[in-house]
C-alpha cells in the first residue's frame, strides 16, 4: 500500500529534492568551478599539476569537505584527496578557518603521530590499519559537522576575491 505507508510523499519529496540539485547544477556557478576542477584533475594532462595555486587551494579545501562529510577524516586521509594535504592546510590558514584546521591537524596527529602524511596511498593506508582505529576519529568527525568555520561561505568567498568566479 505505497500511499497508505507515504511512500508516494517520500517519492515526491525526492523528486523535487532532484529538481531543485538539477537546476542548481545548471546555474551555481560554484558548482561549475567544482565540476571544471574535478575534470581538469581527473581527465585532463596535468591533472592536479595543471591548476593553479588557488585553483589548488580551492579544490583541497573542498575534498577535504566532501571527504570528511561523505566518511570521516579516516576517508579523507585514505584516499588520493590526502595527496595534497600541504595544500588543504594552507588553504584552511589563508582562509582563517581555525577550527576546521586544529580538527585536520589532530587527526593527521592521531593517524601519523608527529610524521608527515605520505604521499603514496598503499603507505598511508598501512600506517592508518596499523595505528587507528575509526572509532578514534569519530569525535574529530562530529566537531568538523558542526562546521563552525563556515566553510562554504569562506570558499565561496575566496573563490570571488582570487578570481575563479566572477562576481555578480
Amino acid at each position: 500500500m505505497p500511499c497508505k505507508n507515504g511512500i508516494r510523499k517520500n517519492i515526491e519529496q525526492a523528486k523535487e529534492y532532484y529538481k531543485k540539485e538539477r537546476q542548481l547544477d545548471r546555474t551555481c556557478p560554484f558548482r561549475a568551478l567544482w565540476r571544471e576542477l574535478v575534470n581538469r584533475v581527473f581527465q585532463q594532462e596535468g591533472g592536479f599539476g595543471g591548476l593553479t595555486e588557488d585553483e589548488k587551494v580551492y579544490f583541497s579545501v573542498n575534498t577535504l569537505s566532501g571527504e570528511v562529510y561523505n566518511g570521516g577524516f579516516i576517508q579523507y586521509f585514505d584516499n588520493s584527496a590526502a595527496e595534497h594535504y600541504s595544500y588543504t592546510e594552507l588553504g584552511l590558514v589563508g582562509l582563517g578557518a581555525v577550527n576546521s584546521l586544529q580538527l585536520l591537524r589532530n587527526a593527521r596527529h592521531e593517524l601519523f603521530g608527529r610524521g608527515p602524511v605520505p604521499q603514496d596511498q598503499a603507505e598511508r593506508w598501512a600506517v592508518i590499519t596499523k595505528h587507528c582505529d575509526e572509532s578514534d576519529l569519530e569525535l574529530l568527525d562530529s566537531e568538523f559537522y558542526k562546521d563552525r568555520d563556515e566553510l562554504d561561505k569562506k570558499m565561496q568567498t575566496f573563490a570571488i576575491e582570487v578570481g575563479l568566479i566572477k562576481s555578480a
